[in-house]
């Protein structure tokens, strides 16, 4: 808190009068599971960001990027949305939202900082605009249930600038706890806490995070694209839906061919159905802390990521296989946390250093040099100065 606290001084001369804090967010399993409402498994992730807010005298609002070193400003009058201004439109949005709702507001400087800021867009429009909506909450004393603070943040992202929001997502920005995960039931809009056991570096096993450090556009174009792909396949798929949930479509209707698909929408269609119900398994597991099978658990979603959904790459499936080599390593599944080319390992604390060992030789092989960390969370998004 103290290094944005210094840089909004240093910006604007004024001390901030509101900081608020919104952690990044991890889904373990489930990715994609949005496009039938399955069911999702998500945690907090280390990555956060930060939002810092002081008054002005005027009608102008100013936006200081600290970690990118930009700058951005617009006037309450005429709050629109503008390409070149990339990632001063998750704010502006916020403040957009607010405007049109007749919301009393004057002028104020912000300054945005974090690791989030790096991410890919639709965590970055997530967390800077919940961190936004959560400071001029406070900053004005609003009073907003969650509730609207949830409706808001979402509109200014889907609405004002078009970006893909999950309320889940939001919802666990808000609702998580460290050393927790929350399994979501999307249909319904509703989840439950289970501890997360596997966040501690001293126990006997512990889930790491290996970034590949691949470059971020390698896989977020990819990535965006296949999204769409999986929308319009769920789109097909919707019109031979007979009744109930999308979610609990036969599969064997889709793998028998009985539902009238291309091959490629049923491939996709038979992945995230699949991948969903496995999540539910990984739920009950993880609530059980039974390392071994959902190790197995994770493996099965990997290989449908990487041979029908084709969305991993050559840097990903070299560390997934390690993993699967060595013995100890119970399980290895890309995540979706932001970050182009993470992976998920579960492993026993005796195989850790033999596994992260073998990142040397990653490096060697691919010229990257791979980070990794304990998968044990943050607290979940707070006003941290007031």
């Amino acid at each position: 808190m103290d290094k944005i606290v210094k840089r909004h001084i240093e910006e604007y001369g004024q001390s901030p009068a509101v900081v608020v804090k919104v952690p990044g967010i991890c889904t373990i399993l489930g990715s994609y599971a949005d496009a039938c409402r399955g069911w999702s498994l998500v945690s907090t992730d280390k990555a956060t960001l930060s939002v810092a807010i002081s008054l002005r005298d005027d009608q102008m609002v100013r936006l200081y990027n600290a970690t990118l070193n930009d700058r951005k400003r617009f006037n309450l009058s005429n709050v629109k949305y503008r390409k070149e201004d990339r990632w001063g439109n998750f704010p502006k949005g916020v403040i957009g939202v607010m405007v049109s709702e007749a919301t009393t507001l004057s002028g104020m400087n912000i300054t945005l900082s974090g690791k989030l800021l790096y991410a890919d867009n639709q965590m970055i429009s997530t967390a800077s605009a919940l961190a936004t909506t959560l400071a001029i909450d406070a900053l004005f004393d609003l009073e907003m249930s969650l509730t609207s603070k949830i409706r808001v943040t979402y509109q200014a992202n889907t609405v004002f600038n078009s970006e893909r929001c999950k309320v889940s997502d939001l919802l666990a920005m808000v609702n998580a706890k460290q050393g927790s995960a929350l399994f979501y039931d999307l249909q319904h809009v509703t989840y439950r806490e289970i501890p997360f056991p596997f966040g501690d570096e001293d126990g006997q096993i512990v889930a790491i995070i290996v970034d590949s450090k691949i470059s971020p556009s390698a896989m977020r174009e990819e990535i965006e694209y296949k999204r769409q792909e999986i929308d319009a396949a769920f789109e097909e798929l919707n019109k031979h839906k007979s009744g109930g949930y999308i979610r609990d479509f036969p599969e064997s209707d889709i793998s028998e061919r009985v539902t009238p698909l291309s091959e490629e929408e049923r491939h996709i269609c038979e992945y995230v159905l699949s991948e969903s119900r496995l999540t539910v398994d990984a739920a009950s597991l993880l609530t059980y802390k039974d390392a071994v099978q959902l190790g197995k658990v994770m493996n099965k979603v990997q290989a449908g990521l990487r041979d029908r959904l084709e969305v991993t790459c050559p840097e990903v499936d070299w560390l997934t296989k390690r993993a699967g080599e060595m013995s100890g390593v119970l399980g290895a599944v890309q995540v979706s946390n932001g970050f182009a080319g993470n992976i998920m390992v579960l492993l026993s604390k005796d195989a850790l250093s033999s596994y992260i060992g073998r990142l040397e030789e990653y490096e060697h092989i691919f010229g990257f040099h791979p980070h990794w960390y304990v998968l044990s969370g943050s607290e979940a998004a707070k006003v941290v100065l007031t």
